[in-house]
Formats: C-alpha cells, sequence, structure tokens
C-alpha cells in the first residue's frame, strides 16, 4: 500500500522568484564569499539551503537556516525570517514528518502577517499548506487551500503559476475513481512546469502521471513516465525523488517479471533512502526486494528483506505498513512450513489491521459529519432565500419531515443499539462466567493438589523426588491450562485457520516422535470462516482431545484431520488405523464423556464409530453461523 506521494514543488520557488541570485550550487558558494551580507546575502544562504535539502545534508542545511536568521534579525529582513521557517519546514517534510512541517508553514503565514509581505510570498505559504493537508489526508481542508490558491494566483496574475493545487484536484479525482478527469489536471500541472523549465516538478509530475497510468492498469506507459521522472531526478540531482521514483520502477519490472533491473533499481533505493534517513522510502524499497526475492523462490533473502521491512514498519508506528510487513512474513513462514513462526505473525497482522478498521472508521464519520454540516449550511441558505410564504410553508412542511425521520431513525438506532448492547453485555457474562468455570474446574483443582503434595513434601524425605516431580507435572498442567484459556478468549483467533494452526502446534510433535504420518487439513473455502468464542473454543478442545486419544492409544500408522461445509454446517472427520476399540467398552478415562458434553454444548453431533483392529472413525457436525 502507497501512503504517499513527492509533491515537493515548494523547495524550489523560493530561490526562483529572485533573478539577481544565483540558480547553481557553484555560483552560490562563490557568491556567498565575496558578497555583502546584506537581504541578497539571506536569499543566497537560503538558495545554498535548498541544496542542502535536496542533496540530503540536513545538518549543513539548519547550520545555514540559523544563519539567515541571524542575518535577517541583525538588518531587519522579514523575508529572511519567513525563508528560514519555510526551510525547515521543508527539512521535516523531505524527512516525510508531515505533521511537523505543517507547524512551522502555518508559522510562515504569522511571519507573513506581521512583517506585511508581498502576495507572491503568501502565494507560496498557501501552496505549501495545502500540500501538507493532501500529506496528511485531510482531502477537505487540502481541496478548500486549493481552490483559494487557485483564485488568489489567477486573480493577482502572480507568475509563476502554483501547480500544486491542479495536482491536488487531480489527486481527489483520482482517490474517487475519476481517472480521465484526474489525467487532465495532472496533464495541465506537467504542462505549467515544462513551459517554466523547472525540471524537478517536471519530473515529480511524471511520477505522478506515471502512478496514475499503473492504478489504470496501463504499465507500460507507467514505465515510460518512471523513466522519465528517474532521467530528470537524477539531472537536478534530487536524491529523494530519485529513491521514490526507482522503487516504483522496480516495480513495473517486478510485474513483468524482469526482476534482475527490479533488484537494481531497488537496492539503489535502499541505500539512497538509508542516507537520507527517510524511512518510509526504505520501508517500501524493502519490501519490493522481499517481495521479487520471494516470487524467485529466494526465501533466505526474501527473508532477510522483509524483516528488515517489519523493524522499519514498528519504527514509524503505521499500522497500514504493520499489516503489510506482517502479512508477507506469514507468507513466507507457511511457504516454508513454519506454521508457528506464521502464526506470531499472523496474529500481529490481525492486530494491525483492527488498527486500521478503527482509523477508516473514525475518518468515514468525520467524512460524514463534515457532508452532514455542509448539507446543513445548504439547506439553512436555502431557505434565507425562499421569496413567498406558501413556499416558505412547504419548505417548513419538508424540514419537519424531514426532522421526523431523522428523530426517528435516531430513536431506532438508539433502540436497536441498546438492545444490542443488553445482548453483548449477556454474551460477555456468559463468557466471564465460563472463564471462571475453567479456572476454577482446569486449574484450581490442580494447584490445590500441588498445595497438598508442597506441604507432604516437607514432611517426607523418602518419597519427597516422587512428590516433587508430581509438582513439576502438575504445574505444567497448569501453564498449559492457562495457555489454552487465554487462546480461547482471544478475538484474534476466531477463525479456522487459527485454529489449524494451533492443533498443528499441538499434534506434529507427538506424530513425529511416534512415527505416525498424520495430516491435519481444512477445505480452503472456508479456512478464513469465522466462529463464536464458544464454538471455537470447544470445536478446538474436542479436536484436541480426539488427537490425543488417538496419539496415546491408538497405535496408529496413519492419521489425518479434515474439516470442511456442506449446507451450511461444518464438519469434521478424525481417522485413524490403529487398533481401535469396542464402543460398549468407553469409559469416562479417556475424555469422550466430556467431548460429548462439549459437543452438546455447541448443538453439534458427535458420531463415533470403532472396531477392534480396524481403526476409528470420530466425526462431528456442527452447525455454523
Amino acid at each position: 500500500m502507497r501512503k504517499f506521494y513527492l509533491l515537493l514543488s515548494f523547495l524550489y520557488f523560493s530561490v526562483s522568484v529572485f533573478g539577481q541570485i544565483p540558480q547553481t550550487l557553484d555560483s552560490l558558494k562563490i557568491f556567498l564569499k565575496s558578497k555583502p551580507k546584506d537581504s541578497s546575502y539571506v536569499l543566497a544562504l537560503n538558495g545554498y539551503a535548498n541544496f542542502m535539502v535536496q542533496e540530503g545534508k540536513f545538518d549543513e542545511a539548519n547550520k545555514t537556516i540559523n544563519q539567515m536568521e541571524v542575518l535577517s534579525d541583525k538588518i531587519g529582513f522579514g523575508t529572511g525570517f519567513y525563508k528560514a521557517e519555510n526551510m525547515r519546514g521543508v527539512i521535516e517534510y523531505t524527512k516525510q514528518k508531515p505533521e511537523k512541517a505543517m507547524l512551522h508553514f502555518l508559522k510562515c503565514n504569522d511571519i507573513i502577517a506581521k512583517y506585511k509581505l508581498p502576495k507572491k510570498i503568501f502565494q507560496n505559504s498557501l501552496n505549501n499548506i495545502g500540500i501538507i493537508y493532501g500529506q496528511l489526508g485531510d482531502r477537505e481542508n487540502a481541496t478548500r487551500f486549493a481552490l483559494q490558491l487557485i483564485d488568489f494566483q489567477e486573480k493577482n496574475r502572480l507568475e509563476p503559476l502554483k501547480t500544486s493545487p491542479y495536482d491536488q484536484i487531480g489527486d481527489n479525482l483520482k482517490f474517487y475513481g475519476k481517472y480521465k478527469e484526474a489525467l487532465k489536471y495532472y496533464q495541465k500541472s506537467l504542462d505549467i512546469e515544462t513551459k517554466y523549465g523547472n525540471e524537478i516538478n517536471m519530473a515529480i509530475g511524471e511520477n505522478r502521471m506515471g502512478n496514475l497510468k499503473e492504478t489504470t492498469g496501463d504499465i507500460k506507459a507507467a514505465k515510460v513516465h518512471f523513466q522519465k521522472a528517474l532521467t530528470l531526478s537524477q539531472k537536478v540531482n534530487y536524491k529523494l525523488l530519485e529513491a521514490e521514483v526507482l522503487i516504483n520502477l522496480g516495480r513495473m519490472n517486478r510485474l513483468v517479471k524482469n526482476f534482475k533491473e527490479a533488484e537494481k533499481h531497488l537496492l539503489k533505493s535502499v541505500r539512497l533512502s538509508k542516507e537520507l534517513e527517510s524511512v518510509k522510502t526504505q520501508l517500501q524499497a524493502n519490501q519490493g526486494l522481499g517481495t521479487i526475492y520471494f516470487e524467485q523462490n529466494l526465501l533466505e533473502k526474501a527473508h532477510y528483506y522483509f524483516l528488515e521491512s517489519f523493524r522499519l514498519s514498528k519504527e514509524i508506528s503505521d499500522p497500514d505498513f504493520i499489516y503489510q510487513a506482517n502479512n508477507s512474513l506469514v507468507e513466507l513462514y507457511e511457504k516454508r512450513g513454519d506454521f508457528k513462526q506464521a502464526f506470531f505473525y499472523q496474529n500481529q497482522a490481525i492486530a494491525a489491521k483492527d488498527s486500521i478498521f478503527k482509523l477508516e472508521t473514525a475518518k468515514n464519520t468525520e467524512d460524514l459529519l463534515r457532508k452532514y454540516e455542509a448539507e446543513k449550511k445548504e439547506q439553512q441558505i436555502a431557505l434565507l432565500n425562499v421569496k413567498n410564504e406558501k413556499a416558505s410553508l412547504q419548505n417548513k412542511g419538508l424540514v419537519a419531515s424531514v426532522v421526523f425521520v431523522i428523530l426517528l431513525g435516531v430513536l431506532s438506532t438508539l433502540f436497536i443499539n441498546n438492545k444490542n448492547k443488553l445482548k453483548r453485555i449477556k454474551e460477555s457474562q456468559n463468557i466471564r462466567n465460563k472463564i471462571a468455570s475453567d479456572l476454577h474446574d482446569e486449574i484450581g483443582s490442580t494447584l490445590s493438589s500441588i498445595l497438598l503434595i508442597s506441604d507432604l513434601a516437607k514432611n517426607e524425605e523418602g518419597n519427597s523426588k516422587k512428590m516433587f516431580m508430581k509438582i513439576n507435572a502438575d504445574s505444567k498442567n497448569v501453564m498449559e491450562s492457562m495457555d489454552e484459556i487465554i487462546w480461547s478468549i482471544n478475538p484474534s483467533n476466531d477463525s479456522l485457520q487459527e485454529i489449524l494452526v494451533r492443533l498443528r502446534e499441538f499434534a506434529q510433535p507427538m506424530a513425529i516422535s511416534q512415527k505416525m504420518d498424520f495430516v491435519i487439513s481444512v477445505d480452503e473455502n472456508i479456512l478464513n470462516a469465522k466462529l463464536e468464542i464458544e464454538q471455537r473454543r470447544n470445536l478446538y478442545l474436542i479436536i484436541k482431545e480426539a488427537i490425543n486419544n488417538l496419539m496415546k492409544y491408538s497405535e496408529a500408522k496413519k492419521a489425518s484431520v479434515f474439516i470442511s461445509s456442506e449446507k451450511k454446517m461444518l464438519q469434521v472427520v478424525i481417522r485413524d488405523d490403529g487398533k481401535g476399540f469396542t464402543i460398549d467398552s468407553l469409559t469416562s478415562r479417556n475424555g469422550l464423556k466430556n467431548m460429548k458434553e462439549r459437543a452438546k454444548d455447541i448443538k453439534a453431533d458427535l458420531i463415533i464409530k470403532s472396531s477392534p483392529e480396524k481403526g476409528t472413525k470420530i466425526m462431528l457436525v456442527m452447525p455454523m453461523a
């Protein structure tokens, strides 16, 4: 998932506005060595800092900014303070920290007002703020500033035009799937930058066009745009943009199975992003490398880069990237056959997905509230424009009807929510009671046994070793029981896939020790099916008990567990080719009584078929939600 775009056009306007300031790094160095320290000198410092940011030399850039502020204060140069604050924002943005960048750019507006700076500078400020709002995902404010900037610069005939508002509107159109309309705005932006000969913004525009073409599935055209962007970014030595474009080209080459070229681009992106301390770009480059190695079955290399991507995702605490990194590791460990590790990363992926859902839900709620406020304002304006009493009455009647419907809807929603809340409380209470019962039955009695034996052991000498061995065994049972209870109440374990992973972890070591050919499998169509907490818990314990029995008593060479579904019924079949037993001789010793009680709790049928020397078949049929 791509989370950001390189809309860095605001890094360059601050130099080009003033024609007397040198435009190349070498000429700036000469200028700064030979010219007096006046306002032009401050602007030249700004240009030099700009070049340092492009090259990722942030310490040198900050040192230059400090010089700008000291000299601006000495000569009373308001524009110098603006340039210094603006450049601090540019540095934070280049480090991919838009929240910090926004603080600096908003402060720029205060400086503009304080020193009554020219309209041209205010144009630049609007440009920066609009871009950052876009980065932060605030489409409403980003669009508002884009429209304000278009109106402001056209009304005041400010040249050169800022292209970011056209890009912002294009981004919004792309977001809503209006690709043809988005392409027109992107092309307009690119045409303006080409007219001005701004090669950096031309590179950004080509990169943006490539992203759009990729979204529409035109990989060939996307690759052409990305290649143009790479050539331009290298020409102007803009390393951050180059690192981003290299990731895009790596992805395009991977899609057409040109792995060697993809690897070359991504390795270079990793190196550049490390130099620039751009964690998100570095993360994406590592993720891309892991993917190309995974697709070539080079699992050791894939493992290294996926782990690096995982580490970086934790560093930036972004749930989208965390989910992506964990999911890649799940696939890798499954391919290796290491289901324990796959299970570990699967849990983390699920937790990240929950975080994404919460963030998206909050954002969607905020969007709905904004739309509601906008519609409410439109209704108020419409009511104010009513010119006759009849129309007014009609509108009032309409409004009253709407209010009534809304109130009815709200009351209905509250009623349903309260009803559901009561249901959830009841379910929660039942679960709590069940957990308490389990803790009492499974753990309480064992702890009592441990306490009694330890008391006896204090006064015994000859049998103390046996007693302590008993304490050790009981302690292990307590740990296992506690682990089972905690696992059963964890919502991230609701799917059949999680049950499958845990059963394999339980059964495989025993099967290997007994040299038994043992297989557990689930019909792929229901692999991700969700189960109620009680269904999941009892289903797992029934299958576990059945596996435990066949491992202990069956002396089988082959055994299997297969889970499938038919007509909304879940079916579990457990077979072995062991010595079997006579059904009439069943006792509660082997746990079959508990299995039947658990089956009854989840409204399932448990059928056991066995006879001496003919193996055993256990079948469980359970309704699915």
